[in-house]
């Protein structure tokens, strides 16, 4: 049988996308480019995403791949889905291919991103204090979390509220391709970091539970009465849920009857998979959450997320076949492919943490060293902004431009929660970078 690439998905993590000056995929504004800065770090044997994701086809969707041929391959940062096809040339010699098994225009492609460890959340972007367990949910079609910019599967990033009180890191949208990162300041003024590219993964994105999950109250809550309200796409009432208790709750376990939701990755994939679930507690705790559900709870508790394509999306571009049912992929008379496969994007951003330069023995650093760059506190000198976490050691850069070394936190190391903000902790001997002080 004849397969060929119905479509590939790339994960570009920030983490491992950045260059030793500090430049990542993002800047660039074309696929091309960045489908050749990925060739680059290929061709160089760089770490990817794969080292911490594993591409599985969900169990309950083994049947869907092997009625119409179809097969999940690895590829650099991400993977690819082939399909068995009939090959077809047309005037001109032009190649072309029809799946040998017709597909639906509602057919869904579930793929899951699978964490071989817990070590991708220890440098992924993310809220600092989740209220729920959720999984990522992609997809190029916008039923569920709404329209995306090609060719990226992400939902838009929330937009800034003035009224919502930001965590380090979080990713607001300030008006059309103007996206930011917030921190705050070592005033504590609230500080913003202008994001290049257009899409990332997101709060928007961040969707889908388990059947059975911890909901955590925020530390700052004092909620001992609540109760939880599930509805469906149109407001109806489908279950509440009620809890009281002499103390404050840190969480609570709720447990949704699967007679009462569509679960993924079974069910079609529309807008009726859209539940609410509204909190509401004393002391003013009041919360709304878009959620929907996945059938497997091992699977999606291992799971960055899923990854969910179908054949015929509400955004004609994020279509898999055209308009006669056949792959889009050609292959021209010279044997080039033109167009080729659709290749769609998935952009996660890494932490932001201040970077704390503490003496190895405990003693006070000398003040004001590396002005451009480090503020002094407490005998450590601590960077004047977040810097992303990444896999190669970066450059500071100075206000001319150019380049400057310091040490850099270790790729995996854990980060440092203090007063809601995130610190990379570099231990430094005495030397003429790091003097003590006098």
């Amino acid at each position: 049988m004849v397969y060929k690439i119905l479509f590939e998905v790339k994960l570009l993590h920030e983490f491992y996308l950045t260059d030793r000056a500090g430049k990542n995929i993002f800047e660039l504004n074309s696929q091309a480019g960045r489908l050749n800065f990925l060739k680059a770090r290929f061709e160089s044997d760089q770490e990817n995403i794969n080292g911490d994701i594993a591409f599985e086809v969900p169990a309950q969707a083994k049947v869907i791949f092997d009625h119409y041929h179809l097969k999940l391959l690895p590829a650099y940062a991400g993977f690819k889905i082939a399909i068995g096809v009939i090959p077809e040339v047309l005037p001109g010699g032009v190649k072309v291919y029809q799946p040998r098994h017709p597909l639906p225009d509602n057919l869904s492609i579930p793929v899951l991103a699978v964490k071989k460890s817990a070590r991708l959340d220890g440098f992924t972007n993310g809220k600092m204090e989740r209220v729920l367990p959720a999984a990522f949910y992609f997809s190029n079609d916008s039923a569920i979390t709404g329209d995306r910019i090609w060719p990226f599967l992400s939902a838009d990033i929330p937009a800034f509220d003035g009224s919502v009180a930001y965590e380090q890191g979080e990713l607001l949208k300030f008006a059309a391709n103007d996206y930011r990162e917030f921190y705050r300041d070592d005033a504590d003024a609230e500080q913003w970091i202008s994001l290049s590219g257009t899409a990332f993964a997101n709060e928007n994105d961040q969707v889908l539970l388990p059947l059975n999950f911890y909901y955590a109250f925020p530390k700052s809550s004092m909620v001992s009465k609540v109760s939880f309200s599930l509805k469906d796409k149109d407001g109806n009432l489908l279950d509440k849920i009620q809890f009281e208790n002499d103390k404050a709750y840190r969480k609570v376990l709720l447990a949704i009857d699967e007679k009462k939701v569509l679960q993924l990755p079974n069910a079609k994939a529309d807008g009726q998979l859209i539940y609410t679930l509204e909190v509401e507690g004393d002391g003013g705790y009041h919360k709304i959450h878009k959620v929907i559900f996945y059938q497997d709870e091992q699977e999606i508790r291992n799971s960055l997320g899923l990854i969910l394509m179908k054949v015929k999306a509400s955004q004609p571009a994020y279509d898999l076949l055209d308009n006669d049912g056949r792959l889009l992929a050609q292959k021209q008379p010279d044997g080039t492919f033109n167009p080729g496969p659709p290749v769609f994007e998935l952009n996660f951003k890494s932490k932001l943490s201040f970077w704390r330069y503490i003496n190895n023995r405990r003693k006070d650093l000398k003040a004001g060293m590396h002005p451009d760059f480090l503020l002094s506190k407490n005998g450590k000198l601590i960077s004047k902004r977040p810097r992303a976490v990444t896999h190669t050691a970066t450059l500071y850069r100075r206000p001319d431009n150019t380049l400057y070394y310091l040490p850099n936190p270790e790729p995996y190391q854990t980060i440092i929660l203090e007063s809601n903000k995130m610190y990379s902790d570099i231990m430094v001997q005495e030397s003429a970078l790091f003097p003590l002080a006098p």
